[in-house]
């Protein structure tokens, strides 16, 4: 039968585990934005800096498209990061609130450990907008500078 000490000391091992997956998720979230963004910029300075003869169309499309699929396997790989993102911050949430985190007066007099807007505010967060738009952005550039040299 498991005891009450037993559920806290079961809580208390696998919070820290969940709080660092949360963080390591957005980790990899901006590394791959970063991974991505200079594999972009990349294709943008060698065809803006770089002297070299007029592409053809075929080589435009050809890059085009390598910069496109390269924006499309970046915003996959950082898509999956942000559900795994999500899935250990709700858990994360339900090891708080079984910890008595939120709980007002318990730990600090009138006040709760952590703010009520916690377990919510997680679900207004739109850095994964950012990260994509930086991506899809710099795609459009690459697009844009094959149309125009």
């Amino acid at each position: 039968m498991i005891t009450a000490d037993d559920h806290r000391t079961t809580l208390l091992t696998l919070y820290p585990l969940f709080k660092e997956e949360v963080y390591r998720r957005r980790q990899e979230m901006m590394r791959w934005t970063a991974i991505g963004s200079a594999g972009l910029i990349a294709i943008l300075v060698s065809m803006l800096v770089l002297p070299s003869k007029p592409l053809t169309w075929a080589e435009s499309g050809l890059m085009g498209s390598a910069g496109l699929i390269w924006c499309g396997l970046c915003c996959a790989l950082i898509r999956q990061h942000q559900d795994r993102h999500r899935q250990a911050k709700q858990v994360l949430i339900q090891l708080e609130q079984a910890l008595h985190l939120y709980e007002t007066g318990l730990f600090l007099e009138e006040h709760s450990l952590y703010p009520q807007t916690w377990t919510s505010d997680w679900t207004r967060d739109k850095t994964g907008l950012l990260y994509y738009g930086t991506l899809v952005a710099l795609a459009v550039l690459v697009l844009l500078a094959l149309v125009v040299t």
